[in-house]
């Protein structure tokens, strides 16, 4: 991978993971509200995010945050991305991770998506880093299903906008609202 595509991969990924502390704070203190992933609520959303970058990502760069905070996961996300971007930008530390860097990204969107439903915030992902995903799921699609990511396909129309065709890939069904309690 050049290092063009490479510093293109970060920015996506950095990108990603805004959208995604938009998702956290959006959720404010409402982490037992449902969302429409398989993970569970928005606060088992994401914890599932927080355990997947740490075993994936800084414990095999050797980095984790310093005691990041349990109770306040806007700051346990913080202090993620505070450790990881550093590791990644440094000489070599992307080489033989970009495919996992690109899934994350995806990942971390799709995720970010399920909060600000599951806080009943209305979001559009961003159509650039919805197309890579979607074009990424479906290069690597044996691979995500055996790891159970696109499992649950959803039908969307080919001809629906990439949001909702890569939401549909992944299982969620783009008109999902959080129940009204």
């Amino acid at each position: 991978m050049s290092a063009d595509a490479r510093g293109a991969l970060l920015v996506e990924y950095r990108t990603a993971c805004d959208a995604f502390a938009d998702g956290l704070h959006a959720v404010g203190d409402r982490w037992d509200a449902a969302s429409p992933a398989k993970e569970g609520n928005a606060g088992q959303v994401a914890d599932h995010v927080f355990g997947f970058h740490e075993s994936l990502l800084l414990r095999p760069l050797e980095v984790l945050p310093a005691d990041p905070p349990s109770d306040d996961r806007v700051k346990h996300w913080d202090a993620i991305v505070g450790a990881l971007f550093p590791a990644l930008n440094a000489p070599g530390a992307l080489d033989g991770r970009e495919l996992l860097v690109g899934v994350l990204a995806t990942d971390v969107l799709v995720h970010s998506w399920d909060l600000c439903r599951a806080a009943a915030v209305t979001v559009s992902l961003d159509p650039v880093l919805c197309q890579s995903g979607y074009d990424r799921a479906l290069a690597n699609r044996e691979v995500l299903e055996e790891a159970g990511a696109i499992e649950r396909h959803n039908a969307v129309s080919d001809d629906a906008p990439i949001e909702e065709r890569l939401l549909g890939l992944f299982g969620r069904n783009p008109g999902w609202c959080c129940p009204v309690s």
